[in-house]
């Protein structure tokens, strides 16, 4: 990785990765105390015994830990942070084989997976969803999705636009809350679909990783201000349905809708609005453009 002298993207376990870690640590000269001193100074946190124990037992760090100990080495560049984060997760996804990513060092595992797929649509073996008809919100069971990973999700009726981090335009709630704007203003954070568990029927997480705030899971809001809205929290779980999301085709190609797992009920903008900031919030399924979103893989 250019910046460190580290060889990132050569690594291929956890156990490689914290070897570059080690490796940085050294470079900075710095003792376990002084890293968790120097996170202390900019209001990170980073406790010694953990980054230890990360250390020696050659495990991955949790995202926040690791935005703070790159911070504390030395690197600030938001380029190089994506890149030790996007190994990381590389690194996690591949291990036991959960689930593919797209990324130059997996291209044949990712031409497999495609492969596959086609010799299923050929042999009828994937249904779309039935039509909904008169949009009543009765849970169906969701087709397995043709997309995962690294995406982009682009709401049907502005293509130009993509869902990404915003505010409340109200006023009335100041933190980050999922909104559509212009594709090219909607990095960072960048999206990550992944399966909450293993299964055709699994619903997805909706992760957005970010440089400086880390890796946090869409949810939505039950409480107001901004009750029905997408705000990204911390911690991912399988108990909590509200973070739960079913990629369901929408027949068009590419186009899909997202169905909450714990109402059944469907993530739409705002009054069908089509101005950019406009929020995503949920409401009742029915077939309108203004609950469809493009959603294709990214490198």
């Amino acid at each position: 990785m250019r910046g460190t002298g580290v060889q990132l993207r050569r690594a291929r376990d956890a156990g490689e990765f914290t070897d570059r870690m080690r490796r940085l640590k050294e470079r900075s000269g710095l003792t376990y105390r002084e890293l968790e001193q120097r996170a202390q100074d900019r209001g990170e946190v980073l406790p010694r015994s953990t980054l230890s124990d990360v250390l020696q037992r050659r495990s991955l760090p949790r995202p926040e830990l690791l935005i703070a100990f790159l911070h504390v080495c030395g690197v600030e560049d938001e380029r190089e942070i994506e890149s030790w984060l996007e190994t990381r997760i590389r690194i996690e996804g591949t291990s036991g084989n959960r689930r593919r990513f797209r990324s130059k060092p997996l291209a044949a595992a990712v031409i497999a997976v495609l492969l596959l797929a086609v010799g299923l649509l050929a042999a009828g073996v994937w249904t779309l969803l039935p039509d909904d008809g008169d949009g009543d919100g009765e849970a169906r069971t969701p087709a397995a999705p043709a997309v995962r990973g690294w995406v982009e999700i682009r709401p049907a009726r502005t293509p130009d636009l993509c869902l990404t981090e915003g505010r409340d335009r109200s006023g009335a709630y100041a933190n980050a809350i999922a909104a559509q704007r212009p594709c090219k203003e909607a990095k960072p954070p960048h999206t990550y679909l992944k399966p909450v568990h293993d299964g055709p029927d699994a619903p997805h997480y909706i992760e957005w990783h970010h440089p400086a705030h880390g890796t946090g899971c869409l949810t939505i809001r039950r409480s107001a201000p901004a009750k029905g809205m997408l705000e990204p929290w911390d911690a991912c779980s399988r108990s909590n349905k509200d973070q739960h999301f079913h990629v369901e085709p929408a027949g068009a190609e590419s186009r899909y809708r997202l169905r909450a797992e714990a109402t059944s009920q469907c993530i739409g903008i705002t009054d069908g609005d089509t101005r950019p900031e406009a929020e995503a919030v949920e409401k009742p399924c029915t077939d309108g453009p203004d609950q469809q979103f493009l959603i294709e893989n990214v490198a």
